[in-house]
């Protein structure tokens, strides 16, 4: 059994590893396993952590700080047009399973707010045509990254 301090890291590269962002029933059973925690345990800790999700999330995750500072700001109105964009209204995953879209506190970047994290990248002091070329550049990285593993694409000798 090993020590429950390597928990947290050990529960992010579970998460990562299922492709859809979120902790998995098997994954949790070895996980207690491991560190010796029952399933109860296991999802208190997942379920408090607002990094970790029960349930599966798109392939990129875009967190919009909710704080006062950044609300003042106009994530509020990043909010609403990265929903537009995507076809979310409000939070929740793209139809394409590409996007969640959910709101968060602080992201430690006052000083810049709004302030949006895409994955693990934050983007400070955006409005909503920088939130939009933001999203446009991960989709852009999506398709070339799809081009590439590809059968016939770059990545596969052609």
């Amino acid at each position: 059994m090993e020590r429950r301090d390597g928990l947290l890291s050990w529960l992010h590269e579970a998460q990562e590893r299922s492709g859809r962002n979120y902790l998995d029933a098997k994954e949790l059973a070895a996980a207690g396993k491991r560190f010796g925690l029952s399933g109860a345990e296991l999802r208190g800790v997942a379920s408090y952590y607002s990094m970790y999700s029960l349930k599966p999330r798109g392939r990129h995750l875009i967190r919009v700080c909710d704080s006062p500072v950044c609300r003042m700001l106009g994530s509020r109105g990043l909010l609403e047009a990265l929903g537009g964009a995507l076809g979310i209204d409000g939070e929740g995953t793209d139809a394409e399973g590409r996007f969640t879209l959910e709101t968060c506190q602080c992201l430690g970047h006052c000083a810049s707010a709004p302030v949006v994290a895409v994955d693990d990248t934050v983007h400070a002091d955006l409005g909503t045509t920088g939130i939009r070329a933001v999203l446009a550049a991960v989709r852009e990285a999506d398709e070339a990254d799809e081009a590439a593993s590809s059968p016939g694409g770059a990545g596969h000798g052609a």
